[in-house]
C-alpha cells in the first residue's frame, strides 16, 4: 500500500511534528472523541459552492440551478440545532450568486476532485520515492474546482471562507495551491495548469448589490460549459488557435477583483515554479516517510490545537496515554466516509446519468 501524503499531513509536519504524530493517518490517526461531525456554516457553504459550480448544470436555467444549491445547503445543515442557520446560509449563497456573476469569467470542468501524484526520488528523479519498507510515496489532494477560461487555459481554484481578504503576498507563497498544480499535471499527463485562483468569501457581511460599487471591470463575459455535441468539456480539451492568441502575457501575473462579499485573486504560476514545488515536496517526503524524530514546536498555534491536553501532559513528564484514551479516538478511514459530489461522476453527454440530488 502506498504511503500517502496529504496537504494537512504536510502542513502539520512543518508546523509541529508532535501534532502530526497524533493526527496523521500514517501515524496515530487520532481525533477528539467528542467530534460529532456536525456541519458548520463555512463547511456547508463550501459544499453548496460545489453544487453551484457543478459542470453538468453550469449552463442550466439559473432558477433551477440555484434551487439545487439551496437543497445542498439544506442537506448539509439538517443536523444543526440553530433554526435560523439555514435561512442565513440561503441568504448568503444568494448574495454570493449576485456578486459572483460579475467575476466568473471561467467555466467549471471538475469539482471536489481527488488528485494523486507519484513523488519522485530527489536522488534519482527518474524513479519514484520509496519508504524503507518498499512502499511507494504519493501526494494526494482535493481540488475544489478546476476551471477553464476563454483562452482555453486551466486554473486550479480553491474556495476560502475568511474574515478578511488575504494579502496578495500571502497567496503568492501558498505552497498547497502550487503543489496542487504540480499534482494535477502529474495525474493528467499532457495538461498544463496556468495558475491558481483564490476565491475568498466573507460570510460576516452580506452587502446588497449596488450598481457601480463592484471593482470589477465592465464587460466580464461568462464562459459557456456546453459544446455543440451536447456534452461537457473534455480533459484535456483541444486548445483553439484563436484562444491561444488572446492569452495575456507573462507579465500579467496577479489579477485581483472584489465584488461585495467575494474577492477573486488570480495568480499565474510559471513552469519553473510548479516544477520546483514538486521538488520541495519530494525533499520533505524523504523525511516524512522515513523515521523522523517527533518533537513539539510551541507557538500561537498551540492555543487552537486539539491535542493541547496530551501535549501538555508530555511537557510535564507524565504519560499522555490516559488522556488520549479518554478524549480521543481513531479517525475513520476514507472508505467509511459518505459519498460526496465530485467523488465519482458520469459523463456529461446525452444519455448520461445525473447525480442523485
Amino acid at each position: 500500500m502506498d504511503y500517502r501524503i496529504t496537504p494537512d499531513d504536510r502542513a502539520m509536519f512543518k508546523r509541529c511534528r508532535r501534532q502530526w504524530d497524533f493526527a496523521s493517518p500514517r501515524r496515530r490517526g487520532l481525533e477528539p472523541a467528542n467530534s460529532l461531525g456536525s456541519t458548520s456554516l463555512p463547511t456547508a457553504f463550501k459544499e453548496a459552492l460545489a453544487v453551484y459550480y457543478y459542470p453538468g448544470t453550469w449552463d442550466w436555467q439559473h432558477q433551477l440551478k440555484q434551487s439545487l444549491v439551496h437543497k445542498a445547503l439544506q442537506r448539509s445543515l439538517e443536523n444543526t440545532d440553530a433554526a435560523d442557520e439555514l435561512a442565513k446560509a440561503t441568504r448568503l449563497i444568494d448574495r454570493y450568486d449576485e456578486w459572483a456573476v460579475t467575476v466568473d469569467d471561467f467555466a467549471p470542468v471538475k469539482i471536489d476532485h481527488d488528485v494523486s501524484a507519484l513523488v519522485r526520488d530527489p536522488a534519482d528523479p527518474e524513479q519514484g520515492l520509496l519508504t524503507p519498507d518498499g512502499a511507494g510515496v504519493t501526494y494526494t489532494c482535493r481540488v475544489d474546482l478546476l476551471a477553464v477560461d476563454a483562452a482555453d487555459e486551466y486554473w486550479v481554484v480553491c474556495h476560502r471562507i475568511v474574515d478578511d481578504w488575504s494579502p496578495v503576498e500571502e497567496l503568492l507563497f501558498d505552497e498547497e495551491m502550487t503543489a496542487a498544480c504540480w499534482a494535477w499535471e502529474q495525474d493528467y499527463i499532457g495538461m498544463e495548469i496556468a495558475g491558481t485562483i483564490h476565491n475568498e468569501v466573507r460570510l460576516g457581511a452580506a452587502p446588497e448589490v449596488s450598481a457601480g460599487e463592484s471593482s470589477v471591470a465592465v464587460g466580464v463575459t461568462p464562459v459557456a460549459q456546453h459544446e455543440a455535441s451536447g456534452g461537457g468539456r473534455s480533459i484535456p480539451q483541444h486548445v483553439r488557435l484563436s484562444a491561444r492568441e488572446t492569452r495575456p502575457g507573462a507579465d500579467d501575473r496577479v489579477q485581483r477583483r472584489t465584488a461585495g462579499l467575494v474577492c477573486r485573486t488570480r495568480i499565474r504560476r510559471g513552469r519553473d515554479e510548479i516544477v520546483a514545488s514538486g521538488g520541495l515536496l519530494a525533499l520533505e517526503a524523504v523525511e516524512m516517510a522515513g523515521a523522523p524524530a517527533t518533537y513539539p514546536s510551541p507557538g500561537r498555534h498551540c492555543l487552537s490545537c486539539e491535542f493541547a491536553a496530551p501535549c501538555l501532559a508530555m511537557f510535564e513528564g507524565t504519560d499522555p496515554g490516559p488522556v488520549l484514551a479518554a478524549g480521543f479516538r481513531r479517525r475513520p478511514d476514507e472508505s467509511e466516509q459518505k459519498p460526496r459530489l465530485g467523488q465519482a461522476t458520469w459523463g456529461f453527454g446525452r444519455g448520461a446519468a445525473p447525480p442523485s440530488w
